[in-house]
């Protein structure tokens, strides 16, 4: 079984990487462009990635699903993995512009696309219930929190003002999607098909294409005197957070289930819209970009490692 998990875990991870380095053949080749790529990656965040988000969140059944202790306590760790990673960041990265890039990338996590399957590839059933409350809950929270840090370090030097902030987290399309999509999975109303194929159309686009643009915008020269930065939020990420979060859960009285989607949700990898929300809110985005890369090759390990550790303590 554990090889089982171990196998999973790779073939979840190398594919992710095949597709990256393709991206970065492309980007090397400039047959992607530095134009392309802005545009494309306009594309995603403001189309492709909020009609992903907009389908899983209606397809849901919200009411069933609801935890308020669990997602409560979800919530309540993701603002302290980013309060931490900020006040590390500040103590440890000494160039201003790239502090938002490596604390986005130290506590947003990859659930959407690695996440998922690997909950339910250990839980043995398509349906998760908490994995649910992550996706309504803790994908708008990172939001949230993405916004205000890289309004915070805003590049174009204005001055800092939480009323832009305000405006810049509700008009987010991911977190728009989201709030459109809770009617539909409140109240089950279904989505007719000539609106939901569209949407579903554009939701495929998004994974593929973020994880080519991510690759096209890896520059060497990215890792060059910033080793420290992209290995602080690359451990951070996929080490330190399950450890601190995850690990105390056993003895704190969730069930299995809620155990497992939580340390999914702090192990798995920097998310892929790092690199795009970061890149599009004038971010470091190739500082992201290396982050979420060197996180990917750590959890490579640690995902693995993480799900023998449950299984020998008898969670699951």
């Amino acid at each position: 079984m554990i090889m089982e998990h171990l196998v999973f875990s790779l073939n979840s991870v190398l594919p992710v990487f095949m597709v990256m380095g393709i991206g970065f053949y492309l980007g090397r080749r400039n047959i992607l462009t530095g134009d392309f790529v802005g545009q494309a990656t306009s594309l995603v965040f403001y189309t492709a990635l909020p009609a992903k988000l907009f389908l899983d969140v209606s397809r849901s059944n919200f009411s069933d699903c609801l935890d308020i202790g669990f997602t409560a306590y979800l919530l309540l760790c993701t603002c302290a993995a980013f309060a931490g990673a900020w006040i590390l960041c500040v103590l440890l990265v000494r160039d201003r512009a790239a502090i938002s890039a490596v604390v986005h990338s130290a506590f947003r996590g990859n659930f959407v696309y690695l996440g998922l399957p690997i909950c339910q590839s250990i839980l043995g059933r398509e349906s998760v219930p908490s994995a649910i409350m992550v996706v309504t809950f803790v994908l708008p929270f990172y939001n949230v929190l993405a916004t205000i840090v890289l309004s915070y370090y805003d590049p174009s030097g204005r001055k800092v003002s939480w009323k832009r902030m305000l405006k810049d987290i509700l008009t987010n399309p991911m977190i728009i999607a989201i709030l459109a999509a809770l009617p539909f999975s409140l109240l089950g109303i279904k989505l007719p098909s000539v609106f939901e194929k569209p949407l579903a159309y554009l939701g495929q686009m998004s994974t593929p294409m973020a994880l080519i643009l991510i690759g096209a915008g890896i520059r060497p020269s990215s890792f060059a005197g910033r080793g420290t930065w992209i290995g602080f939020g690359a451990i951070y990420k996929v080490v330190v957070t399950p450890l601190v979060f995850a690990v105390p859960m056993q003895w704190m009285g969730f069930n299995p289930e809620q155990i497992v989607t939580a340390f999914v949700m702090f192990a798995v990898p920097s998310a892929m819209n790092v690199y795009i929300v970061t890149k599009k809110m004038g971010g470091d985005g190739e500082l992201g970009a290396a982050i979420i890369t060197v996180s990917m090759l750590l959890s490579a390990v640690t995902l693995p490692m993480g799900i023998w550790v449950i299984k020998t303590l008898g969670i699951i």
